[in-house]
């Protein structure tokens, strides 16, 4: 990272190469459309690049660089006419009854089969902890939304799962 930030070609082409898939799959997920998460990655990796030097903490730069991306999808989305809201799907902010744990374990076996099937925000938030294995404060900078809103997100998340029969209780 630090050869990254101080002008190393190699070093930063390994760095985006290395994010480069994962935050693909989020701009999928927020985009909707495969060639439009294309567009969206392009513009996020230039952006990434050209900001690298200003990240204070490269500790965060995971959450720094998909805070870009979402950003960038939910452009070219509104640019498109796509717009998917991300936390405006009408599910209840409010911590629900089993509040999310910050480690659920990994992904249950149907999980990705079914995903698709939840809200926008829900569904980026469980590809985020359990495909990306970011923790949920990661997740509450990368989105730009509060904590409480990232576990209510989880929590209705694995909840519809285990109503469909892909998580068990």
């Amino acid at each position: 990272m630090a050869l990254a930030q101080s002008g190393d070609r190699r070093a930063l082409d390994r760095l985006l190469r290395d994010v480069q898939a994962p935050l693909y799959r989020h701009a999928c997920t927020i985009v909707g459309d495969p060639d439009l998460a294309l567009d969206a990655l392009q513009a996020s990796l230039l952006l990434v690049a050209r900001r690298l030097k200003s990240l204070r903490d490269p500790r965060w730069f995971r959450a720094w660089a998909y805070r870009i991306t979402t950003r960038e999808s939910l452009r070219v989305a509104r640019r498109r006419g796509r717009d998917r809201q991300l936390f405006d799907d009408g599910i209840a902010v409010e911590t629900l009854d089993h509040a999310a744990p910050e480690d659920a374990g990994g992904p249950p076996p149907l999980w990705t089969e079914r995903l698709d099937e939840l809200p926008a925000g829900a569904q980026i938030v469980l590809r985020l902890h359990f495909l990306e294995e970011m923790r949920l404060a990661e997740i509450s900078e990368a989105l730009e939304v509060p904590l409480g809103t990232v576990k209510s997100r989880l929590a209705y998340g694995l909840a519809r799962l285990r109503e469909r029969g892909a998580v068990s209780a």
